[in-house]
């Protein structure tokens, strides 16, 4: 009983690792590829504001529909949990990781629309597909923030980092000072691998358009080139949902 508690508990923190990693690239392309954050809300509602104090209220139009639709993906996790797959916990979060994998390969179809006036190439955030792009990214990201929230029963999020940082804060505590200091470590060691995950991931991403994008040549590549780096996002989700799968499968 316990090798199979611990057989859980190591696939449940593998698939966090996996999640975390397509987290931080996703969050790096829809900056860095499309203009704006693609599932963190905060930094959205905050070029939305600066943008009315600016006298441009139109920018809105391009933060306003992400934040929306990262809503409306949590909405749709809880709708799928609480009414398609009520009574199987494995099945809803199968459910919508083959829900992420199919927005994620129409993000793939979308050419990136670049700012022609720019010098390297640089995206227009202002150009529909972009704003189609991160809308369908923010959907992703309400998804992972609803039903992919915990392992070992310990919060955490695969799409931002400071509630992350603030819980590995808090579990070193608990390693120094705790009366469980052995949990405290394991919890300060997951915790801190989490992050440091996100941020290779969203560094590969970033390296990718530093070095190589401003290099690429002709509108096609330009367009589409950059949306193959998805790959990476789509490969650990796609293990990910394999895991649930399997997992599923060895219960049953």
């Amino acid at each position: 009983m316990k090798n199979e508690s611990q057989k859980k508990s190591n696939i449940g923190f593998i698939i966090a690792l996996l999640l975390t990693c397509a987290g931080g690239f996703l969050e790096a392309y829809s900056l860095y590829y499309r203009g704006f954050w693609g599932m963190m809300m905060t930094g959205n509602l905050v070029y939305g504001v600066v943008s009315i104090i600016e006298g441009e209220p139109v920018k809105l139009l391009t933060y306003i529909p992400a934040i929306v639709l990262f809503a409306v993906g949590v909405f749709l996790a809880r709708l799928i949990e609480d009414k398609i797959a009520k009574e199987d916990e494995r099945k809803y979060h199968i459910i919508e990781l083959s829900v992420i994998v199919g927005l994620l390969v129409v993000v793939m179809a979308i050419p990136t629309v670049v700012d022609p006036t720019a010098n390297p190439p640089s995206p227009d955030k202002f150009a529909w597909p972009n704003i189609i792009s991160n809308c369908l990214i923010a959907i992703i990201g309400g998804f992972l923030t609803k039903s992919f929230a915990s392992f070992d029963e310990q919060p955490y999020t695969a799409t931002m980092m400071t509630a992350n940082m603030g819980r590995l804060a808090i579990s070193t505590y608990g390693a120094i000072f705790g009366e469980d200091k052995k949990k405290g470590r394991m919890s300060a060691f997951k915790y801190a691998a989490i992050i440091l995950l996100f941020a290779i991931s969203a560094a590969g991403c970033f390296a990718f358009y530093y070095f190589v994008y401003p290099s690429l040549s002709g509108d096609v590549v330009i367009s589409y080139f950059p949306n193959l780096t998805l790959l990476l996002p789509l490969a650990t989700i796609v293990t990910s949902l394999v895991l649930f799968v399997t997992s599923k499968a060895e219960k049953a």
